[in-house]
């Protein structure tokens, strides 16, 4: 059996990550989405509203899985598992410089973990978490 993790804050879960969740969900026998603590991003404290509402989004990918990570990296927490692959999203050459550091960080502390990267679809690619939730809160200051 195939598994894979798709990592990531998820804050919030927006279509260009179901999009390229439904592609590894094609991919992998079981995909499990790991929303991890990020220490560089702000995140917001409702870890319970971020889980429900990704469960929400997957209700109809039946292979899909979702835990959370606060205090491990990705790496470890894929070995913990006994997972190989992870999933990652790639929107435009800036994720691309960014994804292959990753790639290089999460290989030196696991070495048989492989990423698997999906380009986001055309109408998926343009808008980021981080400009979402910006988005959101000028809309709630108005």
């Amino acid at each position: 059996m195939k598994r894979a993790i798709y990592p990531g804050s998820f804050n919030p879960f927006h279509d260009g990550h179901l999009n390229i969740l439904t592609k590894a969900s094609k991919l992998f026998d079981e995909v499990i989405v790991v929303v991890t603590k990020n220490i560089s991003k702000n995140s917001n404290p409702d870890l319970e509203e971020r889980l429900e509402k990704i469960k929400l989004l997957t209700k109809d990918l039946k292979n899909i899985k979702i835990e959370t990570n606060q205090d491990k990296l990705t790496a470890d927490f894929a070995r913990e598992k006994d997972i190989h692959y992870i999933v990652r999203g790639i929107r435009d050459t800036k994720t691309l410089d960014y994804e292959i550091e990753l790639y290089d960080a999460n290989k030196s502390i696991y070495e048989d973990l492989e990423t698997v990267y999906f380009l986001s679809d055309n109408e998926s690619r343009q808008v980021s978490s981080t400009l979402l939730k910006e988005i959101e809160k000028y809309k709630n200051e108005e």
